[in-house]
């Protein structure tokens, strides 16, 4: 604990307004609930084979898979730079800098239980706010970032006011909105094994970012490196709502919101720079996980490339085959046909199983969940997905 516990007086965590805290002794117990009572109701049971995943556009446990295993992460702004860290206790730790690299504050996510998390920012001056999370905020490396910043420019004195929850972050009561993420011109995410992303703004003129499509604007350009040499660039095109990768020898490929249609032809969700470099990570984290294991989608020929063709025109890839297909889980997007192949591979499956129907009911499991794939749903079995 990096700090000493001190008296929190909060009328209710289901508020939205959050009461300053002025230092002084208190017992830990005033700022844990009473545990829950291990109850004696029936079990939820689901049926065999009904599919269940999360909303479409909701971060899943995908993305905070990846989250998680990010270690550090820096976020630049026009005159502040704040850098987040995972500690080994579990808690977050934001350290905020002024444009000359002086110590500017920081700010702290400590856990107490299943619960409750504290919440401590400490000014320059020396003088520390203190306060309980939201029960709906989850706290993340960005968000510790985001709030710390928020907290800078508002310049919080914890003896002046009451807070309140605003857009997921506290802001003094009545406080003009604030787009924090565009005021970020650079987000680096320090990831495990080596992997480092960055994704800086910029803006383009209209061109052809490929035969018959045109860009323009604001475009955010993330870059992957593994052990400082460079294996992936992910570029977002805001206005025109297109996403372009190119992870040499392994992926590279498009998804526009004609790929789209079973979200009503747009993006689920804002896709941001946080977002960005987790997904550009996960391109070459995934692909080079199952190119590892032998299971890297192929070019496709004979019977099965044309049956796959009737299903799925619309999301072919550039390349030959199917390398580029994928699918969207909550907000990371992976490849339906590099997880096919591993259904198959795990059962003893080949094409043949596409025309001699029931005569194995795993593979033709395999064949169904990437039609389903293609066309735009669906979640491939857990088993699927040990790689």
């Amino acid at each position: 604990m990096r700090f000493t516990l001190r008296k929190l007086l909060v009328a209710s965590l289901g508020l939205l307004t959050l009461s300053i805290v002025v230092p002084g002794p208190w017992r830990e117990a005033a700022l844990r609930a009473m545990p829950p009572v291990q109850g004696s109701g029936p079990v939820r049971t689901v049926p065999a084979g009904q599919r269940l995943s999360t909303n479409p556009g909701q971060k899943g446990a995908t993305y905070y898979s990846l989250e998680g295993q990010t270690t550090r992460l820096t976020t630049r702004f026009a005159d502040t730079v704040v850098v987040a860290e995972r500690g080994f206790d579990g808690g977050l730790h934001a350290k905020v800098y002024d444009a000359d690299g002086n110590d500017a504050g920081h700010f702290n996510i400590d856990r107490l239980d299943d619960a409750s998390d504290v919440l401590q920012y400490v000014r320059p001056d020396g003088k520390i706010l203190q306060a309980l999370r939201e029960p709906g905020v989850r706290p993340t490396l960005d968000w510790a970032n985001r709030q710390a910043y928020s907290l800078l420019k508002d310049r919080v004195d914890p003896a002046a006011g009451t807070l309140q929850w605003q857009g997921g972050l506290m802001r003094p009561k009545g406080a003009a909105a604030r787009d924090v993420e565009k005021a970020t011109i650079e987000l680096q995410t320090e990831w495990a094994n080596g992997l480092v992303a960055k994704t800086v703004r910029r803006s383009v003129s209209r061109h052809e970012a490929f035969k018959g499509r045109a860009v323009n604007g604001d475009v955010l350009v993330s870059r992957v490196t593994q052990d400082g040499v460079e294996v992936g660039t992910v570029n977002w095109f805001v206005q025109d709502r297109l996403l372009m990768w190119d992870f040499p020898g392994l992926t590279k490929s498009y998804l526009g919101p004609e790929h789209l249609s079973q979200f009503g032809g747009d993006w689920p969700f804002k896709p941001d720079m946080t977002w960005l470099n987790l997904q550009t990570i996960a391109f070459y984290h995934f692909k080079t996980a199952i190119k590892a294991k032998g299971f890297v989608a192929r070019a496709q020929t004979g019977p099965a490339s044309r049956l796959l063709q009737f299903f799925a025109p619309t999301l072919q890839a550039d390349e030959p085959g199917c390398d580029g297909l994928h699918w969207l889980d909550g907000t990371v997007l992976r490849f339906c046909c590099d997880v096919h192949d591993i259904c198959y591979s795990k059962n003893g499956c080949s094409s043949q199983s596409w025309w001699q129907i029931w005569t194995n009911w795993t593979c033709d499991f395999c064949n169904a969940w990437v039609v389903s794939c293609f066309a735009g749903g669906g979640n491939p079995p857990h088993w699927a997905m040990e790689y």
